[in-house]
């Protein structure tokens, strides 16, 4: 991927905490330059994956993607057009050169992405995540919902009321961290088998309607939320990558 520096964000001093009086001058490489384009599989089962690269020879920006890998990729799953549009491009293979100028287009094209994108790798200051609030987006992850009438658990990326929680300009960023944490669990199923199980033993004795799916959704959440090893998880997620965030986690 090309390093070539050619966007300079200034970060001014009005935007920084009160404690910073410098302004903070981040060179950011175009949003083409930041993602990694591979292909996938043999013959008809052959998908493109693209991801945020840590490999670009720009070493604060890489550093920051190796730290963040699962952060960045929420915020380009859910934000950036050209997560959605790269399945298009699928029966252009094996012309990747067309594909990556397709790619480099859809990026250059999506300018709300783009300062999405650069705000975190600039660090510049969004809200504070106090720990409760932190917990509650966590749990909005461990999604129960019904599937043709059957209840289903996702932990995913997309599928979820992630996005639903808050319309505030830092909400990006505190899910984008909340999704790296789980990631990082050990095992984030059997944390949810912890809170679920009493509910799938209802569920496997009596088949549930669609309000009680609903019901047992918010108790999902608040038990979720009420985990210490959640909590902890997401103090030591933040700990271990503070260097690299745009907020600070109150706990």
């Amino acid at each position: 991927m090309c390093s070539r520096i050619s966007t300079i964000l200034l970060v001014s001093s009005l935007l920084l905490p009160s404690t910073i009086s410098a302004q903070a001058l981040v060179l950011i490489p175009p949003t083409k330059d930041l993602f990694a384009m591979q292909v996938v599989g043999t013959g008809e089962d052959r998908y493109i994956n693209l991801e945020p690269d840590s490999a670009t020879g720009n070493a604060p920006l890489d550093a920051q993607c190796a730290a963040l890998f699962w952060h960045h990729m929420y915020l380009f799953e859910n934000y950036a057009n050209t997560a959605a549009y790269v399945w298009e491009l699928v029966p252009l293979l094996p012309d990747t050169i067309l594909i990556q100028a397709r790619i480099d287009s859809a990026f250059t094209a999506d300018t709300a992405f783009t300062q999405l994108y650069d705000r975190v790798l600039a660090k510049e200051p969004v809200a504070d995540l106090p720990i409760d609030s932190a917990l509650k987006i966590a749990a909005h992850f461990f999604y129960l919902h019904s599937d043709k009438g059957k209840p289903v658990v996702h932990i995913c990326v997309g599928i979820n009321k992630v996005k639903m929680l808050s319309s505030e300009a830092a909400h990006p960023y505190h899910a984008a961290f909340c999704y790296q944490t789980i990631w990082g669990l050990e095992d984030h199923f059997k944390l949810l088998d912890k809170v679920k199980a009493p509910y799938s033993k209802e569920f496997k004795k009596k088949p549930p309607t669609e309000a009680r799916i609903l019901e047992v959704e918010q108790r999902i959440y608040n038990g979720m939320a009420q985990l210490p090893e959640l909590r902890q998880a997401l103090i030591e997620t933040y700990e271990r990558n503070k260097a690299f965030l745009n907020f600070r986690l109150v706990y």
